[in-house]
């Protein structure tokens, strides 16, 4: 009897098991699919020169076109189980359809997968055979040098123009949007990936944020060409056919780089013949930054006359950053594959109304543009995951659906909030963000109205459990600091970065989390020294305390407080009458900037050495170096905020401006107009 019931566990087990890799093989597809693209990125390259080598004997070339076989049903069958996905998502009533065909094109998948593992086994085996494993090795040998997985992210490089500056955020987001980084915790996995390309010196740091992580980089000019040919080689911009999978518009290298592109864009709009070229396209990036409306309307034209003739289903990337008004057609709606959309700098007064069809859109990004209202439909994205807004031009939210599901929200940058914009029902569901911007406004005539409204962002903010960084703003109509009502930022355990001005209660400084690095306060009016309570702080790296940020009227750093500060910056804070550092404190500190602090009588040693004692500017370190402004002209946003630095930029914006603390905001209105302005007259 025991062992009949032994041998019924055995059975059970390995049905169980059966069952098991069975509804793996159904509902894994997706994860599959990645890894027969990596399988192929390394395996087709390998039997390209092993073609090309001394001759082959018949069993090996046989070999090689059964593999040469399987390759095409891979990509047959990714292809389809990639557009089966995407018309699921789509789909309103037929999703269910859908999801049946997904399942049984999972199963093929696994199939091909193991057909691929078993096949290149076979190959190497019978190369050894051949005595060709010894140069089979060495060329497998110098393709693994660089880790596949970053000479994927390598490629896409070149697709910028030599010497271009690229924001680590722009880049580590196209990364993401194409696929290239995996498939959890892509954004973390790009941004290690980059250190990784960084630390091989294939990406050069151009600029770095006060932080220390790198804002801006160039890749080596030395080994662009390299990358270049090897792209070519992997059909990386081109498929085998010749069809063009990645696009470049630039108009500085438009001969060498983009050939009969440049004329199909900008050039004869008759000419349809090659249109078809760009079906299978999946990103398209303009770099046409001349002024005027002509290269706006150019790619409006181009697109249109894409989408019409069938192209750009597969299309992920579409990122006009910095072209000047782009004439976006109501086709767009069509592209339902588009997971990143880069409108920054564009200057666009509307987003078309066929937006609200690209419900797999990751990333929207209308920063610096003129868009006064987002679709209704932005509620219902469900897979957005970053959202850059035009604080400078005050970019609304409209009324939310009764059902909100823009749940995957992660970032949220640049919003505007007065006592119209809906908090509560609506950003109040968004509880998944990691980076918060938010700019409030207050009027006379609202003042009841918009203390609810604050009320409710505090509640808002004590949910957010995973946030990590917080940039918020609370203004009147005159643009003086007005209150927050934040009293804690406990609830916050993961929060490092915070920047605020406005009103604040002191008990807020007792209310902080442990993991806070990096802290700037202004217009915050504390009656206390902040230095009490924030020296105490473990991890705090960068505090900031500008104008009428303290009250006091004297600060005194301890030897026990501020253990790994290394930047002290205090502005303007004209009640300050005795600065004091007890001997052995801020063992850490590489930056103390001391300005306009009129009242200020005694202060430490070190200043003393200073020709004017107000102000101690020693020699800084690399890391917070900003490049040359020839340099960093290329890719500086207009206003020199940058939407994911936690408010560091505005560090230096008001910095550069001291004659009023609360500066920052018409100053950057101001100019952030007169250059659309002098652009849009540009344009004649």
């Amino acid at each position: 009897m025991a062992d009949a019931v032994v041998v019924s566990s055995v059975l059970i087990e390995q049905f169980s098991d059966s069952v098991c890799g069975y509804i793996k093989q159904l509902t894994q597809g997706h994860y599959v699919v990645g890894r027969i693209q990596y399988e192929l990125e390394t395996l087709i390259p390998q039997l390209e020169r092993i073609e090309a080598g001394p001759g082959l004997s018949i069993e090996t070339e046989e070999l090689i076109a059964i593999i040469r076989d399987v390759i095409r049903k891979a990509e047959d069958l990714t292809e389809i189980h990639t557009k089966r996905e995407i018309q699921r998502d789509a789909a309103t009533f037929k999703a269910l359809i859908y999801e049946l065909k997904i399942l049984r094109i999972s199963k093929q998948l696994h199939g091909v997968d193991e057909d691929i593992s078993r096949y290149r086994i076979q190959l190497s085996r019978q190369l050894h055979r051949e005595s060709r494993m010894p140069g089979f090795a060495a060329a497998a040998a110098e393709e693994q040098s660089i880790p596949s997985y970053l000479r994927r992210c390598m490629r896409y490089l070149i697709l910028f123009p030599p010497g271009f500056l690229v924001r680590t955020r722009r880049l580590i987001a196209l990364w993401v949007a194409e696929g290239l980084v995996g498939e959890e915790f892509v954004e973390q996995t790009a941004e290690n990936y980059l250190n990784e390309l960084i630390a091989l010196r294939v990406l050069l740091p151009t600029s770095r944020k006060r932080n220390g992580k790198v804002k801006v980089c160039k890749i080596d000019a030395g080994r662009r060409e390299a990358m270049l040919q090897e792209a070519e080689k992997s059909n990386f911009l081109k498929d085998r056919n010749g069809k063009i999978l990645r696009l470049v518009d630039d108009h500085n290298e438009a001969a060498e780089s983009n050939g009969d592109s440049f004329i199909h864009i900008h050039g004869n709009p008759t000419i349809s013949s090659s249109v078809q070229d760009y079906r299978d396209v999946i990103s398209f990036l303009s770099f046409n930054s001349q002024e005027g409306t002509k290269p706006g309307e150019d790619i409006g034209d181009f697109l249109r006359r894409c989408i019409s003739a069938g192209c750009f289903i597969w299309l992920r990337v579409l990122d006009l950053e910095r072209v000047f008004r782009p004439k976006l057609t109501e086709a767009l709606g069509k592209l339902i594959a588009i997971k990143y959309l880069g409108l920054r700098l564009t200057y666009l007064e509307k987003l078309p109304d066929s937006v609200n069809k690209l419900f797999n859109l990751h990333v929207l990004d209308v920063k610096h543009t003129y868009i006064s209202f987002l679709p209704r439909s932005i509620w219902r994205m469900q897979y957005l995951r970053h959202l850059y807004l035009s604080e400078a031009y005050r970019t609304r939210f409209p009324d939310p659906p009764s059902q909100v599901t823009l749940t995957a929200l992660q970032t949220l940058w640049g919003a505007f909030v007065d006592e119209d914009t809906p908090v509560v029902g609506g950003l109040d569901k968004l509880l998944n963000i990691r980076k918060l911007a938010l700019s409030c406004r207050s009027r006379a005539s609202k003042e009841d109205e918009m203390s609810r409204q604050l009320e409710a962002i505090k509640e808002w903010i004590s949910n957010l459990k995973l946030l990590e960084s917080l940039r918020l703003k609370s203004r009147d109509e005159d643009n003086e600091a007005a209150d927050l009502k934040l009293t804690s930022l406990e609830g916050n355990p993961k929060l490092s970065s915070v920047y605020l001005l406005g009103k604040v209660h002191s008990t807020i400084l007792r209310n902080l989390p442990t993991s806070l690095t990096n802290i700037t306060l202004s217009g915050s009016k504390l009656d206390l020294d902040p230095f009490e309570v924030l020296g105490k702080l473990p991890n705090l790296v960068i505090l900031g305390l500008l104008g009428q940020s303290v009250v006091c009227s004297t600060m005194y750093c301890s030897r026990k407080g501020f253990r790994r500060l290394k930047v002290l910056r205090i502005w303007k804070i004209e009640n300050l009458e005795v600065y004091e550092e007890e001997e052995g404190s801020l063992p850490c500190l590489e930056v103390r900037d001391i300005r306009e602090c009129d009242g200020l009588k005694t202060v430490p040693d070190p200043l003393r050495r200073v020709h004017n004692p107000e102000v101690e500017r020693p020699s800084v370190p690399p890391e917070f170096m900003r490049e040359s402004e020839g340099e960093n002209a290329q890719n500086e946003d207009v206003t020199n905020v940058d939407g994911d630095t936690g408010g560091e930029n505005d560090l230096q914006a008001m910095g550069e401006n001291m004659g009023n603390p609360l500066v920052d905001t018409m100053e950057i209105v101001e100019e952030f107009v007169k250059e659309g302005e002098n652009r849009y007259r540009a344009s004649g």
